[in-house]
């Protein structure tokens, strides 16, 4: 299960995306440095590329990647 959490988050701190990852069997983090409670489809190729891999062809990124 991908999780993505951005370290900038107001509304949902970064800190909670690390430990959603470290609780799921299968979970893998992927960290945005930045601002913003969304990442995912809005426009940062790095986010998008491991989002699209992820859904399309259930390919992660490797566990604790960061973007920004």
């Amino acid at each position: 299960i991908l999780v993505v959490s951005t370290t900038g988050d107001p509304a949902t701190p970064h800190q909670a995306g690390v430990r959603t990852a470290e609780r799921l069997e299968t979970g893998v983090l992927l960290t945005y440095e930045g601002e913003g409670h969304t990442i995912g489809g809005q426009g940062n190729d790095c986010v998008d590329d491991a989002v699209a891999a992820y859904l399309v062809d259930l390919e992660p990124p490797e566990d604790g990647t960061t973007c920004d």
